[in-house]
C-alpha cells in the first residue's frame, strides 16, 4: 500500500518523517523542499495534524461558520502561496469568509472505500462543503487531486492549481507564476469563482494582475524575487518564525 505526504513546514516533515521510518510493508513517499521555510505549527501541533492528515487551519480562516470559498493546499510552496492568498483577502475582502484546509496525506481526499486512508463524504463534505468553490493549490500535477476527489459531491467546483511543466532556470516566485500557483492567481480564482463577487471585486482583481506584471519585471531587472514577496510571513499571527 502506497502513501504519499506533503508537509507544509520543517515540523510536519519531521513528524512525518517519524511515522514513516516507524512504518513496515509501506511504500512511503515523502514530498518536501530543501530551502528555508515558514514554520507554521509547534511541533505538537504538528503531530496532531499529521495524524489527522488533513485539516483546517481556524488561525489562517476568516470562517467561523459556513465559508464563502475554500482554499485548499497540498505542499509546502503552495501552502506558503495559499497562505499569502488568503492574507490578501483577509485585508483587502474582510467580509469574504475563507477556509483554509491543509493537506498532509494526500490519499485522504479518496474515498474510504478506496484507500485506507481515505476519508468517508461526511468527513470531506464537512472539510470541502458541497456547494462551495474550492481553490486547491497542489504541489504536482492538478490531474491527481481530480483523480482522488472525482467522486465527491462538491468535485465539479473544485479548481486546481499545480505544475504545468512551465519554466526552466528562473527566480522561486517566477516558477510559481509561470505555473499560475502564485497568491495573486489564487486570489483572481476566488474572485472569478464566488458569486457576486466578480464586479464587487474588479478593481482588486485588477490589483492582483498588475501585481504579477510587477513582480515578472523585477525579476527581469534585478535577477531576484521582490524582497517584500520572497520575505513574507503571516502578520496576522506569531506563525513567523524562520527554520532551517
Amino acid at each position: 500500500m502506497t502513501r504519499v505526504y506533503l508537509p507544509p513546514d520543517a515540523n510536519t516533515l519531521l513528524s512525518v518523517a517519524d511515522h514513516c521510518l516507524r512504518s513496515r510493508d509501506y511504500v512511503n513517499v515523502i514530498v518536501a523542499g530543501k530551502q528555508p521555510a515558514l514554520a507554521y505549527l509547534t511541533m505538537d501541533e504538528a503531530i496532531a495534524h499529521c495524524t489527522r492528515g488533513v485539516g483546517i487551519w481556524r488561525w489562517a480562516s476568516t470562517a467561523t461558520a459556513e465559508p464563502d470559498v475554500v482554499l485548499a493546499c497540498a505542499g509546502d510552496i503552495p501552502t506558503l502561496e495559499t497562505l499569502a492568498a488568503a492574507d490578501i483577502l483577509r485585508r483587502e475582502l474582510p467580509e469574504l469568509a475563507v477556509r483554509v484546509v491543509n493537506v498532509v496525506d494526500i490519499m485522504r481526499l479518496q474515498l474510504e472505500s478506496e484507500h485506507p486512508h481515505g476519508l468517508s463524504d461526511k468527513e470531506f463534505d464537512a472539510l470541502f462543503t458541497r456547494d462551495r468553490p474550492v481553490i486547491f493549490a497542489h504541489r504536482g500535477y492538478p490531474w491527481l487531486i481530480h483523480r482522488l476527489a472525482y467522486r465527491r459531491a462538491n468535485h465539479a467546483r473544485m479548481h486546481v492549481r499545480g505544475f504545468k511543466e512551465r519554466g526552466t532556470t528562473t527566480t522561486p516566485f517566477d516558477m510559481v507564476m509561470l505555473n499560475d500557483l502564485d497568491r495573486y492567481h489564487l486570489v483572481i480564482d476566488v474572485i472569478d469563482r464566488v458569486d457576486g463577487l466578480g464586479s464587487r471585486a474588479a478593481m482588486l482583481r485588477q490589483r492582483m494582475m498588475d501585481a504579477r506584471l510587477a513582480a515578472r519585471s523585477y525579476t527581469r531587472e534585478y535577477g531576484e524575487d521582490d524582497p517584500q514577496i520572497a520575505g513574507w510571513t503571516w502578520e496576522s499571527s506569531e506563525r513567523n518564525e524562520r527554520s532551517e
